[in-house]
């Protein structure tokens, strides 16, 4: 068996890089992404220990709307064992730009604690100073010494603030993710408009102990008590930095490159030993037994497995640690001091890559023990094409009924995560029952898209479908390499495509305009002066324009806001008079009138500064962005003559750019700088920069995975060249020119490439959309054919670039050498 072996390694060693090459980078795939996930992990648990280690319990509410109060923080100070406390003031903040306008950046708010992480300079010592997160003084470019200016939350005034320093916030929620300001806590408050505290932070004596004396001080109410490590470990997921979810995804993608790698392994090792049946017959005849024999062929895959999966690991960890610094985490980027490779990472890369080599030569290796050592003598240089049994066309044809099942089931169900667990398992049912059904389906797909290659190419194209088709099992496991990669790329385009297209639709609903201009206080004195309305409406560029006046008011003891509604926008009436509204007349939403019990007809009384009004309901109306409590413009002015606008809405033709809409609205609202101003082409732009995001690495993934699903091809391609060796030859001397062959052996390829990317782009497309449904149910399913069409035409000229060098080879063998070929 080890001279067997050896005598193998020598003959075919070349042939068996192609196999490891596969490896190699299927290693090198599960290395990298173990190094990612294991030093995102170790960057999680730095910023986590690094915030707990200055704070040992944390008060935290739990609703918005009923914040921790003075009195809350003054009953935790007196608790026995607390060194001290202090109320974490965190709000959204406006920054103006040098331009003196709002900026689209939206940083929060936040007073600075002993949580807080300066990484440069030093805290704010009064109230004209602010630290800034990294990401915050990048994006506003404002270095420490510079000024910043935000307005105060009820007047609208801007406030100067000096930048002392700069401020960690990886892994803290909402900073993390959005950046943000640091103040003391009265500038806080101003600038954010909270009378309250969002947490406090508690330093003291054991965490647990003091834990459940804090809890004990402040009784139930709306906030959680936790210890500080169990906080900053809470919020570091809730910043999208959770190793758990993220290694998940990451080994979930190399666990698929390694499948990828496995079919092409898998089809070089069944095309090898296709190509030695003689020989293995011949070892036969001279004493070999079957034991023998499987042996040998496990110890070639095992050899190739061992030497590629060393290289392998060592590529991947060199690829993490050079790429990792370049990943931004919680706006910053990782320094390589962080970058972690353990033990276990190496052991598990290199044993994944050793086992899937090994596993996926079982197969072949059986299939070579059969060779009977009659085949020698008889000189049979090629395995037979193997049988399909019904039992196979059965289980996958069961497996793919249990994918679709699971699928409407997941559909179906109102829940969240077990839907998108079934739409994943019904997913990879569906495939598995693929990959038995393959040899089956292939070679009429195979045909049916060979079809215009026979018309166009003549005896060439025939030749290359006839070669498609001849052995369906080796056909199939070519295809199906390429088919995950290509089901991958397809399912998270159906996806992210979806969900961008229900955002725009989603926002285009609830704001019907392509901005939304509000003033820049709270207070009633803060509003819109007429004359921007005014502007808007007599602007050409301007296809619709909407404002809105309100006015506060009490019904009995609740506040509401008295308002109306005038310009292109009109309400829709679900009920009653569709006339103008009238002097005494009242419009209200359905949800308003079913608070108030008011139906149509019935009187309501207000009181507006002291002074009561008595309105009469004539309609019910929907709409958005429609008020709650809406009268006659007309008669609004006659009682509020004044008042200013407390939004304006405008909206333009789908012809004008942003930039171009941009300086209309700014021109119009020149005299009030400070009105904030809302772009829903901003909101989309964030959306399609987060998705972009968030599916970067994915893509670089996917394209990992079509990289080794091509090398398959191509290895394929070379091991078919190689094994028709002589039937090349036959052809040439039938007259066959080396153009001719080439044209063939391309013409192969692209029906391969076709074939796998129709059968990857319908799984990915059908699952993708299912995902997508589930993830939310008012999703808007958006197709992306144009990602699709692209997807099948790379699919079918990465198979004919991956044909050249094998159709090139087999071109330049002399015919009569290839005649003589064994």
């Amino acid at each position: 068996m080890r001279r067997l072996f050896l005598a193998g390694m020598r003959a075919y060693g070349r042939r068996l890089v192609l196999a490891g090459v596969a490896t190699l980078i299927g290693t090198a795939f599960v290395a990298g992404t173990l190094v990612i996930s294991d030093t995102m992990r170790a960057n999680v648990e730095r910023t986590v220990v690094g915030g707990a280690s200055r704070i040992d319990v944390v008060v935290a509410t739990t609703n918005r709307l009923t914040p921790l109060t003075s009195g809350d923080l003054d009953r935790i100070r007196a608790v026995d064992g607390v060194v001290s406390a202090e109320g974490l003031v965190m709000g959204d903040v406006v920054v103006l730009g040098s331009n003196g306008r709002p900026t689209s950046e939206q940083p929060v708010g936040f007073s600075v604690t002993t949580r807080t992480d300066v990484l440069a300079g030093h805290a704010p010592a009064s109230d004209g100073e602010v630290l800034l997160a990294e990401q915050t003084s990048r994006a506003l470019d404002r270095p420490i010494g510079s000024r910043i200016e935000v307005l105060d939350f009820e007047t609208g005034a801007a406030r100067q603030f000096v930048v002392t320093g700069l401020a960690g916030v990886a892994g803290q929620g909402q900073l993390a993710l959005r950046g943000g300001i640091g103040m003391t806590v009265a500038a806080a408050a101003v600038t954010t408009g909270q009378s309250g505290f969002s947490e406090i932070h508690v330093r003291g004596a054991d965490p647990e102990s003091l834990r459940a004396r804090v809890g004990a001080a402040l009784g139930p109410g709306p906030f959680d008590v936790s210890t500080g490590r169990d906080h900053a470990e809470a919020q570091a997921a809730s910043s999208g930095l959770d190793p758990a979810v993220l290694g998940t995804g990451l080994v979930t993608f190399a666990l698929v490159a390694l499948l990828v790698a496995g079919f092409v392994i898998q089809n070089t090792f069944k095309i090898l030993l296709d190509r030695r049946t003689h020989e293995l017959a011949l070892a036969r005849c001279m004493g070999a037994s079957r034991g023998q024999v499987f042996r040998a062929v496990l110890a070639e895959s095992a050899t190739v497995g061992v030497i590629a999966s060393l290289l392998g690991t060592a590529t991947g960890v060199a690829v993490a640690y050079f790429t990792l610094p370049l990943i931004e985490v919680g706006g910053a980027a990782l320094p390589r001091s962080v970058v972690t490779v353990t033990p276990l990472t190496l052991l598990v890369s290199l044993l994944a890559g050793v086992v899937a080599t090994v596993a996926a030569s079982v197969g072949p290796a059986r299939a070579a023990t059969r060779v009977s050592p009659v085949a020698a003598l008889r000189g049979i240089s090629a395995a037979p094409v193997a049988r399909i049994a019904s039992r196979r066309v059965v289980g996958g044809v069961v497996l793919c009924v249990l994918g679709l099942l699971s699928a409407v089931v997941a559909v179906a169900s109102d829940g969240r995560m077990y839907p998108l667990g079934l739409v994943g398992l019904g997913g990879g049912l569906f495939f598995l029952g693929v990959v038995l059904l393959g040899p089956v389906v292939v070679g009429p797909i195979a045909r049916i898209v060979g079809f215009p290659v026979t018309r166009l190419l003549g005896a060439p194209g025939r030749l290359a479908v006839a070669n498609a088709v001849r052995n369906p099992v080796r056909a199939a496991t070519t295809v199906l390499a390429l088919v995950i990669g290509i089901t991958l790329t397809t399912g998270v385009s159906v996806i992210t495509r979806s969900l961008t297209s229900s955002v725009d639709e989603g926002v285009s609903r609830v704001v019907p305009a392509d901005y939304v201009i509000s003033p820049p206080g709270s207070t009633a004195a803060s509003t819109i002066p007429p004359r921007v309305f005014g502007a808007l409406r007599s602007a050409p560029e301007v296809q619709s324009v909407t404002r809105v006046r309100e006015v506060s008011a009490t019904i009995g003891d609740s506040p509401v806001q008295l308002s109306t509604i005038e310009g292109t926008l009109t309400p829709t009436v679900a009920a009653g008079s569709t006339a103008p509204l009238g002097p005494g007349e009242v419009a209200l939403r359905p949800e308003r009138a079913a608070e108030l019990g008011a139906e149509i007809g019935d009187k309501i009384r207000l009181t507006v500064d002291g002074e009561a009004i008595v309105l009469t309901v004539v309609r019910l109306i929907t709409g958005e962005p429609v008020p709650r409590i809406v009268i006659g413009p007309g008669w609004f002015e006659t009682l509020f003559p004044d008042r200013g606008d407390s939004a304006v809405l405008v909206g333009f033709s789908s012809d004008t750019s942003p930039e171009q809409s941009r300086a209309v609205v700014e021109r119009a609202t020149a005299q009030d700088p400070t009105v904030r101003i809302v772009s829903t082409y901003d909101v989309r732009e964030r959306v399609a920069a987060n998705l972009g995001q968030a599916t970067a690495m994915v893509g670089a993934l996917q394209a990992l995975a079509m990289i080794i699903a091509l090398i398959g091809v191509a290895n394929t391609l070379t091991l078919s060249v190689l094994e028709r060796t002589r039937e090349s030859a036959t052809l040439r001397a039938l007259g066959m020119s080396a153009g001719g062959l080439r044209t063939m052996l391309c013409a192969e390829a692209l029906v391969f490439g076709v074939v796998a990317g129709l059968v990857g782009t319908v799984l990915g497309t059908a699952f993708g959309a299912s995902a997508a449904r589930v993830i939310n149910d008012d999703v808007v399913v958006d197709v992306p054919w144009d990602v699709i069409a692209i997807t099948v035409v790379g699919a079918g000229v990465a198979t004919i670039l991956a044909s050249l060098l094998p159709s090139r080879r087999a071109t330049r063998v002399a015919v009569a050498v290839a005649l003589t070929d064994e």
